[in-house]
């Protein structure tokens, strides 16, 4: 191994005993529950005899490495693996940058994605991924990287702070949608329906049209001029070849902007429904709702992908 990887795996197991121990890496223990039932082993082998320990029983968690985790219960010892241990007591942590969710610790399903400064909650470890749990309790696993015991300015919240809008006549008159112009072209009706909805709560488990996330907001929209027409998570629309991709200097009123806001190979984690003139609506998760933002600079800017040719009208 060379001394660089050497370097980022010790800083990396550095990261994970933090976070699962908390502040005291050097912890002699630490107060876990089963999440599920699951084997203990009398040894550290999977092959060693074991006994079956049901769902939400509490143990000591004396040592862990590997992805096994060594554990008292009444004077006896045992050993079982990581990802079915919970810290009773879950640690408050931070998203030092923008990341992706994933339902298991594979890295092969997208739950969501959450934004540089978000607080959740450490559950536990599962190799190279931290268990964690947002405030609205859904469970995913994030990278060990991408997390940090001291709090992390959002940057996208920076950019938001001045140009998110309340009502939709803060869009500039000349790109405001009419009734009339709804009645008859495809994307008046789409930004009819868009402008509307300006203030409306941003939540990762939206429900339209009460609430939404980018992805929801744009499928709601785009679907009130056609029934079904996008799929529902941001990279899906991104990547829907179905639809013309337009560079930066080629966007038109009524295209889909994606933007590349998270640290992974997935060019659109984020969308929203271009206006002209520089201005485009989304839903936000750093200012919590759907706002008005600007194109032409700043974080949009630097994080903008391509567009999206939804209509042609």
């Amino acid at each position: 191994m060379s001394r660089n990887a050497l370097r980022a795996t010790r800083a990396l197991l550095f990261i994970l005993a933090v976070l699962i121990l908390g502040t005291s890496a050097l912890a002699d223990s630490i107060e876990v529950k089963l999440n599920a039932s699951a084997k203990v082993y009398s040894s550290l082998s999977s092959s060693a005899r074991y006994v079956k320990a049901p769902k939400s029983l509490r143990v000591t968690l004396k040592a862990y490495a590997k992805g096994w985790g060594k554990i008292t219960y009444k004077g006896r010892t045992g050993y079982i693996k990581l990802k079915y241990l919970d810290r009773v007591e879950p640690l408050p942590a931070y998203v030092s940058e923008d990341a992706t969710v994933y339902k298991d610790a594979s890295g092969s399903k997208k739950l969501t994605t959450v934004s540089a400064g978000t607080a959740v909650s450490v559950l536990g470890v599962d190799g190279s991924y931290v268990r964690i749990q947002n405030k609205s309790g859904t469970k995913g696993y994030i990278k060990a990287g991408k997390l940090s015991t001291a709090k992390v300015k959002q940057d996208a919240a920076a950019e938001d702070s001045g140009e998110g809008t309340s009502a939709s006549d803060s869009i500039p008159e000349s790109l405001l949608a009419t009734a009339e112009g709804a009645e008859s072209s495809k994307i008046e009706k789409t930004i009819y329906v868009a402008q509307g909805l300006i203030g409306t709560p941003y939540a990762s488990n939206a429900q339209p049209p009460k609430s939404f996330d980018c992805a929801k907001y744009a499928y709601y929209c785009y679907g009130a001029a056609q029934s079904g027409l996008l799929k529902s998570s941001s990279y899906t629309q991104g990547y829907d070849d179905r639809f013309e991709k337009i560079e930066y200097d080629d966007l038109k009123r009524g295209d889909l902007v994606c933007f590349d806001t998270v640290s992974d190979d997935d060019l659109s984690d984020h969308v929203g429904i271009y206006l002209g003139g520089g201005y485009f609506l989304h839903g936000s998760s750093a200012a919590k709702k759907v706002i008005l933002s600007q194109l032409a600079s700043g974080y949009y800017k630097r994080t903008f992908s391509w567009g999206r040719r939804i209509f042609e009208d």
